[in-house]
């Protein structure tokens, strides 16, 4: 039997860790996929169906996308249900020796998309794991890793499963993470069957060991007791489903999560207690017949300005308060800017050119961001000391703390400013980037680049006077490339 090619053989390493996965290879400009990945991609994508030469007597199946292009492929994928591995090249092909080094970067599913191509700004996408060894407690984690949100409840007493659906209709989760015990739960498997277009997956058991889920916990968070971040030291359900929830993420994302720095611990007596049914009569958010904005309590009343108004104006309706005292104080920062028809106006005016900062400062975290998304940033941050003037000394508790929260990235605004170009383009690799002036080695070398003959020609005169060699020359070939010529005589 004829021996596999060195990529073949590197290819069929790294799928063997991901073997539910559809893995793009990347091969120079192009994300490849082989075999299997390949059948189920060509057929998913539209794509042509080619092959490959892989050292066997048959050719592999091959189909592949540009790189540069990938997002929108990548989107209608885990769409449809797929979760999609991006193995990267992880040295300069130009560089190596033998075989390029390739490594998987992300694992992008339902529940851990970051890319705003992808994504709905008007709603969170939450990922769930609900861990449920009895039917009797059941700890339930909701994380948004695209805004760095995340949400954790206990919940006990009879009609735990109910009170499950619940929590999944008010979060509506495009993922679900779920242990054996908790699939074994008919009601909650038929409601995550019928009601929602969510895709499932059930880990081994060992990932929600307790002990491991509380050491993952107080090792993200760099705390030595639940207690420290709001969590009740007895809600040991819950503890185990945030452990599990960072575990998968963090192998998803393969990295530390740096935008996930608070968890927020709620009890279902916070909110007011919508069933699954009741929800999808009164039309929240979505009609009953074509599952539409239009025509709902959400279209009447958003009239916000920025996605991340959108996403919260959603939770509101989704979640109604019932302590009295967060209503008072969200109707009293509603009057005063009732009343205040100027301000209001020009607060409106400044966040209509606000750009979707949760999710820019996610893809900053992850490494993912280019420099267009980073004049975005620039842009959003100009417009913060503006908005803070506005909200100075009004008459609401509310929106004074806000007042006293805003950070307006001064220094994040002037850094971006002056170091890319006020048009930049899409990828790195295009170049042109970093704005001259900004790194004295960088605009050095970008001259060498530019005016490369000018260069050479001034070492030819730097060495020619040093020398004192009137004819010395430099020349290049392609076996010894620049070298320096001189006559017999010297």
């Amino acid at each position: 039997m004829a021996e596999m090619t060195p990529m073949m053989k590197q290819y069929f390493e790294i799928k063997k860790e991901y073997p539910d996965t559809i893995l793009m290879f990347r091969l120079g400009d192009f994300y490849e996929m082989f075999f299997d990945d390949a059948k189920t991609a060509a057929r998913e994508l539209e794509l042509v169906l080619t092959g490959r030469d892989c050292g066997q007597a048959e050719r592999a199946p091959m189909c592949g996308v540009p790189f540069h292009s990938a997002d929108s492929y990548i989107a209608k994928l885990v769409s449809n249900g797929h979760k999609v591995a991006i193995c990267e090249q992880l040295e300069d092909p130009a560089l190596a020796k033998g075989i390029v080094q390739r490594g998987v970067i992300r694992i992008i599913t339902p529940g851990t998309v970051i890319e705003s191509s992808m994504l709905d700004e008007s709603k969170n996408n939450f990922l769930a794991c609900i861990f449920c060894e009895n039917k009797k407690a059941a700890g339930i984690c909701f994380a948004d890793v695209s805004t760095g949100a995340l949400h954790l409840t206990e919940i006990s007493g009879s009609g735990v499963e109910n009170k499950i659906n619940n929590e999944l209709g008010r979060f509506v989760p495009s993922e679900i993470i779920i242990s054996g015990a908790t699939s074994a739960l008919e009601k909650v498997s038929r409601f995550i069957t019928e009601r929602l277009s969510a895709t499932v997956e059930q880990p081994e058991d060992k990932y929600f060991d307790k002990a491991a889920c509380l050491y993952e916990t107080l090792r993200h968070f760099k705390v030595s007791s639940v207690a420290e971040i709001g969590i009740d030291e007895d809600s040991g359900e819950a503890v185990v489903a945030l452990g599990a929830t960072l575990k998968y993420l963090k192998e998803a994302q393969k990295s530390e999560l740096e935008n996930i720095r608070e968890v927020d611990f709620y009890s279902d007596a916070q909110f007011m207690k919508i069933d699954a049914s009741s929800r999808r009569n009164l039309e929240l958010c979505e009609t009953m017949r074509n599952r539409e904005k239009k025509g709902t309590l959400l279209w009447v009343l958003d009239k916000t300005k920025t996605p991340m108004g959108k996403r919260l104006m959603r939770s509101c309706i989704e979640q109604p308060l019932m302590s009295m005292a967060r209503i008072t104080r969200r109707q009293n920062a509603v009057a005063f800017l009732a009343e205040e028809t100027v301000l209001r106006n020009e607060i409106r005016m400044d966040l209509s050119d606000v750009h979707d900062i949760e999710r820019l400062m996610a893809r900053i975290v992850y490494g993912t961001a280019n420099a267009k998304e980073l004049k975005a940033l620039e842009t959003t941050a100009v417009l913060l000391p503006a908005v803070k003037k506005n909200l100075e000394n009004t008459r609401s508790e509310l929106l004074n703390d806000i007042y006293e929260r805003i950070d307006t990235l001064d220094d994040v605004a002037e850094l971006i400013n002056s170091a890319i170009t006020d048009d930049p383009p899409f990828s790195v690799r295009e170049g042109g980037m970093i704005k001259d002036g900004f790194n004295a080695e960088l605009d050095s070398l970008r001259d060498i680049v530019n005016n490369g003959k000018g260069y050479i020609a001034s070492i030819q005169a730097n060495e020619q006077e040093k020398t004192g060699i009137k004819k010395l020359k430099i020349g290049y070939n392609r076996v010894f490339g620049y070298y320096i010529e001189v006559p017999n005589a010297f």
